[in-house]
């Protein structure tokens, strides 16, 4: 749940991968003998990746990431000694550590059948925020549940990539080579920029909010012409209504969650849960629908666990929660 994955946890997973080199080997033993702490967090993952390792299809891992996680979780509620006393903590464990290693088995399991394929893959699952560098030097970081295809090589005219879901882009200046971001719903051009772009598939709307620079942002399948946004602005597009809205925002509010930080100001808690489900990897149930639009401010911080946000709903709502797994009543 931090910005970026640790440097040493990559080589963790190169280790669990079979991937590692011997220099690595040499750093990841030093750092594992330099702590109790550094040898439980190394023995908290190979146990993980042991009760796991068996349901690691690259390929597959993201489409069966629920199940996975199931499978792990009853593995390690039915290992435990003392059940009673540990089955939250597992539980917690589980739902909060599986989606880090779940990226970097994806990562490893896809890396090897790269090779020299012009287009790679970024995905974060659900849970975590990832950071990476494009080969123009552009930095690009990935909210949960997103993913960004770019070519390895930035040699043509344009700089393309596509995204599903929410990316914060720091784009490289150059003239020459305008950055084009392609969603299901829009197309965003720049030339040299800081900009943030929400844009899952699963959702009705795009945003985009500009931080720096300039951007043009283009409704696909639309008769709406090109916007152009100056700094301080975000412009949202319904792809239903087909209606478009350019306002002047707090582009912190919108951004902060590269930091770890969802903040939200007079949100609707229908928004909030979405944010949640994302972040956490959970379901909520609202059994009064009028819930859904009752509008709140606060924030989230990402190395929370769910709990210490489900307490906070339940202080500004009034309304009792139950949990169940990864579901969740707010009642």
């Amino acid at each position: 749940m931090k910005n970026e994955i640790n440097p040493i946890d990559l080589i963790i997973a190169k280790y669990l991968g079979g991937e590692i080199t011997d220099s690595e080997r040499i750093e990841l033993t030093a750092w594992i003998e330099s702590s109790p702490a550094n040898k439980k967090h190394f023995s908290d993952y190979m146990r993980i990746w042991e009760k796991s390792h068996s349901y690691f299809p690259p390929p597959e891992v993201l489409s069966d990431q629920i199940k996975i996680k199931d499978q792990i979780i009853n593995q390690l509620i039915n290992d435990s000694p003392n059940k009673s006393a540990s089955f939250w903590i597992y539980r917690v464990a589980a739902i909060l550590a599986l989606p880090l290693m779940l990226g970097i088995g994806w990562y490893i399991g896809n890396s090897k059948n790269q090779g020299d394929d012009v287009i790679c893959e970024v995905s974060t699952p659900k849970g975590h925020i990832s950071r990476c560098t494009l080969a123009d030097g552009t930095e690009v970081w990935l909210n949960a549940g997103s993913i960004l295809r770019y070519p390895s090589t930035m040699n043509g005219d344009l700089r393309e990539v596509n995204l599903d879901g929410e990316a914060y882009f720091k784009v490289t200046k150059n003239a020459h080579k305008p950055f084009v971001v392609n969603t299901r719903q829009a197309q965003i051009k720049v030339l040299g920029t800081v900009f943030n772009l929400k844009a899952y598939s699963s959702e009705n709307k795009v945003e985009t909010t500009l931080e720096e620079g300039r951007v043009e942002f283009k409704p696909k399948n639309s008769t709406a012409g090109t916007i152009e946004l100056k700094p301080g602005e975000q412009v949202i597009f319904s792809q239903s209504s087909q209606e478009i809205n350019v306002n002047k925002v707090d582009t912190y509010l919108l951004t902060a969650w590269k930091d770890g930080k969802y903040v939200f100001k007079d949100a609707e808690l229908k928004d909030i849960i979405n944010e949640l489900e994302r972040l956490y990897d959970v379901k909520f149930h609202i059994q009064n629908d009028s819930l859904l639009h009752m509008h709140f401010r606060g924030m989230f911080e990402y190395d929370q666990n769910i709990f210490s946000a489900l307490e906070r709903l339940e202080l500004t709502t009034n309304k009792k929660y139950k949990m169940d797994g990864r579901q969740i009543w707010l009642q």
